[in-house]
């Protein structure tokens, strides 16, 4: 397995682009937003109103991204990409001899977890150094940013529920592109997805939250690690996404394994 996430890092690190544009811009821009934010206080209220940051709180806010729909088509597109380089060109026919399916299609599951921890780490401390750099900007010196324990146990959380959220797109993208051995295929039916969802509870308000869809079970987890919200509605969008995960991998594991790979 050592040897196969080897080359399946070693193959994503000569695709720079997608690299870059399907695992670590989500992150970057929303840094960028945060430049861009803070930027326009700062020019119009100068060194004023600069009040104290909680910076690990701030940090595991901003790991909400995991929930963007934009975010999750551009992650869609990266881990699809993984996936669909082998049957593009026509390489499976001569990696599964010699590894076997479920080493191969674990490995990639894992290099896409892997490379997405890194996006959710770089906003982490992407957003812990924008808040110390804004507090020194505004004179306030290392005092404008408070590092509480409690805090740092609502980051770890964070991270966690948003790496998770990730693995249930990540095993859907797997599936839908060894179904449809189509990168195109993979990637508009997981963006239709988050925006259907959200599209549907603009119309059935209240009721749409009952669903145990992954992006409503995604948002409970957050409003019970972020906002105080219920822990037993936390504690079941925590299982939701877990089950999802589960059976979207198990699905997948099992459709790769009995697919036609002669050709391809």
């Amino acid at each position: 397995m050592r040897s196969l996430l080897s080359s399946e890092m070693l193959k994503l690190g000569r695709q720079r682009a997608i690299l870059f544009w399907g695992f670590l811009a989500v992150p970057l821009l929303s840094l960028l937003f945060k430049v861009i934010l803070e930027g326009l206080l700062f020019v119009r209220m100068g060194r004023q109103g600069g009040g104290e940051v909680d910076i690990f709180l701030s940090a595991a806010k901003s790991l909400s991204i995991s929930g963007n729909s934009l975010g999750q088509l551009l992650y869609a597109l990266g881990i699809a990409s993984v996936f669909f380089l082998e049957y593009r060109y026509a390489t499976w026919r001569l990696l599964v001899p010699r590894q076997g399916r479920i080493p191969l299609f674990v490995a990639k599951c894992a290099i896409c977890l892997i490379w997405l921890a890194l996006g959710l780490l770089l906003a982490v401390l992407g957003d812990m150094a924008l808040n110390v750099l804004f507090s020194v900007l505004k004179g306030q010196g290392l005092g404008g940013v408070v590092i509480r324990v409690g805090s740092f146990v609502t980051l770890v959380a964070a991270f966690a529920g948003a790496l998770l959220e990730l693995a249930v797109l990540t095993a859907l993208v797997a599936v839908l592109v060894v179904v449809f051995r189509s990168m195109i295929a993979g990637v508009i039916p997981a963006f239709l997805l988050a925006i259907g969802s959200t599209v549907l509870q603009l119309y059935l308000g209240a009721d749409a939250d009952r669903l145990p869809l992954p992006s409503y079970a995604a948002q409970w987890l957050r409003d019970w690690i972020l906002a105080g919200g219920s822990p037993v509605a936390g504690l079941t969008g925590g299982a939701v996404l877990a089950g999802w995960a589960v059976i979207l991998f198990a699905g997948g594991l099992l459709l790769f394994s009995r697919q036609q790979l002669a050709a391809e």
